[in-house]
């Protein structure tokens, strides 16, 4: 879980704004604004996401074409309880690392179309 404190569901009350690499603004929660921002450095198409604001887990939703790719970096999908199928939502590394940002220790072994 992240460790946002007194932050509602659907509150923008903890984001910050990021350029996206289209160059879009957009409004990022703060605990998890670095790694969205080092999955866009690694030219991970994003689709949304969301810390949980320690009320639930969070995700970090992709494009279709970036699933196995993200899979291969260590990240594990959050399933869709609607939809079991659906692999494109993954929970932050940031929640499951022991509360630490250790997701940039790691060397992206998999180049995209590898």
């Amino acid at each position: 879980m992240c460790k946002c404190k007194n932050i509602k569901m659907g509150s923008y009350d903890n984001q910050v704004t990021l350029k996206m690499p289209n160059g879009q603004l957009m409004g990022i929660d703060t605990c998890i604004a670095q790694e969205i921002k080092h999955l866009w450095d690694c030219d991970i198409g994003t689709t949304g996401c969301c810390c949980g604001h320690n009320q639930q887990e969070g995700y970090i939703g992709v494009i279709d074409k970036d699933i196995e790719f993200m899979k291969k970096s260590g990240y594990k999908v959050k399933f869709n309880k609607e939809n079991l199928s659906d692999e494109s939502n993954f929970i932050p590394k940031s929640h499951y690392e022991n509360g630490k940002l250790n997701y940039y220790d790691y060397e992206i072994l998999y180049k995209k179309g590898e």
